[in-house]
């Protein structure tokens, strides 16, 4: 329901002894953010608190991580449209603090919080180094920095490296921008695997990702053909707009019976249980909810030395850091762990690390500090009335 055609009376409904939380993004469409997005705000429901969700368009893929009892808000996708809605929104509901992520959601978020004067706290995030290339808003928001960074009560990278980017690149406040790594959202059921059950597997090579330039499938399908063994299979999950472009490639290359692209899974678990190794050739990468997700079923990994995998992959037991773009160095890190997979165990006990139950501590203390800022920020100027 638009946020126009609805008249507030869940507004009544929302418990007054937690705090208000409202996450806003495009839609919960195929991607690693917005899968996020949705199991965060899961997360925090399932904490106590009163938290709302505010989407541009409605999407369905990663909608079930949405808890049901959470109130969803479509702004509708005209960007005017959506920043006057979302305006409304924060001054109805009148949320402690909101958080948005992908592409101009910062930059929207922060204009709606403006035009509302509601006493909304604004926490931006940033979830990759290319972000600003994704369109014109995209780019704004990056260009917008300087000023939004200090209109936010913090600005959000999920990598350190991404983090300096934001201040030293596009002027971003250092002191209001920090880090806090991707939870990732897995089976905490998975089971453990041994090194004999892994290596019986049939030799399978799994990729997971959105179909994007910034992906680089052609490095990796290139370095696949450069095996040279007929037994091999290479699974790519995912959408986008370069899904034609892949399939040429594939064709090119003679690969059409070994390589198969079966869409967006919003539930990938069954793929990694029957894989032997996870492969991810991104040219650019802040950080790889997949990658996590591969360690947690104990494949080992082979993924271009980007900024996210190289703090992941911290020991060469969990897999093979190559350089990006490089086929041969992938072909040879493939080749290794097809004949080799290794050790399931300290895969699984670095996926741990990044679960959800471990990280979300993390977002948890950066809300309550934000609202425990302005709280004290208020009883300094009116003890009595506060703000």
């Amino acid at each position: 329901m638009a946020v126009s055609d609805t008249n507030y009376d869940w507004v009544n409904t929302l418990k007054s002894n937690s705090h208000k939380v409202l996450f806003y993004i495009p839609g919960l469409s195929d991607g690693g953010g917005e899968r996020l997005w949705a199991a965060l705000a899961t997360a925090f429901h399932e904490r106590g608190y009163d938290v709302l969700f505010a989407q541009d368009f409605e999407a369905k893929d990663n909608r079930k991580i949405l808890h049901q009892d959470i109130p969803v808000h479509t702004l509708g996708p005209r960007h005017l449209t959506s920043i006057r809605n979302l305006a409304k929104l924060l001054k109805e509901a009148r949320p402690d603090v909101a958080l948005s992520a992908i592409a101009g959601s910062n930059l929207k978020l922060v204009a709606a919080r403006l035009l509302s004067r509601a006493p909304t706290k604004v926490i931006q995030t940033f979830h990759g180094h290319n972000e600003w290339q994704s369109g014109w808003l995209s780019y704004l928001t990056a260009r917008a920095l300087p000023l939004t960074s200090r209109l936010s009560a913090q600005t959000l990278a999920v990598s350190e490296q991404l983090s300096r980017d934001l201040a030293a690149t596009w002027g971003a406040k250092s002191s209001r921008t920090l880090c806090i790594q991707n939870p990732v959202l897995f089976p905490r059921s998975t089971p453990a695997l041994t090194a004999t059950e892994l290596a019986e597997r049939p030799p399978v090579v799994l990729a997971v990702g959105r179909l994007s330039p910034e992906k680089d499938y052609a490095t990796l399908l290139a370095a696949f053909a450069g095996l040279q063994r007929s037994d091999a299979q290479l699974v790519i999950l995912g959408k986008g707009p370069e899904e034609a472009h892949i399939k040429a490639l594939i064709g090119q290359l003679g690969l059409t019976k070994q390589v198969t692209l079966p869409g967006y899974e919003r539930e990938p678990w069954r793929y990694y249980q029957s894989a032997t190794c996870f492969a991810l050739t991104s040219q650019s990468e802040s950080f790889g909810n997949v990658i996590v997700e591969a360690l947690a079923f104990g494949l080992p990994v082979v993924a271009t030395a980007n900024d996210g995998p190289r703090h992941i992959i911290n020991d060469a037991r969990l897999g093979s850091l190559v350089p990006v773009g490089d086929v041969s160095a992938v072909t040879a890190a493939l080749a290794t762990h097809l004949d080799d997979p290794g050790d399931p165990a300290p895969r699984q006990a670095r996926a741990d690390s990044f679960s959800l139950a471990n990280r979300m501590p993390a977002y948890q203390a950066l809300i309550d500090d934000v609202i425990g800022a302005e709280a004290n920020r208020c009883q300094t100027v009116s003890p009595e009335t506060g703000c």
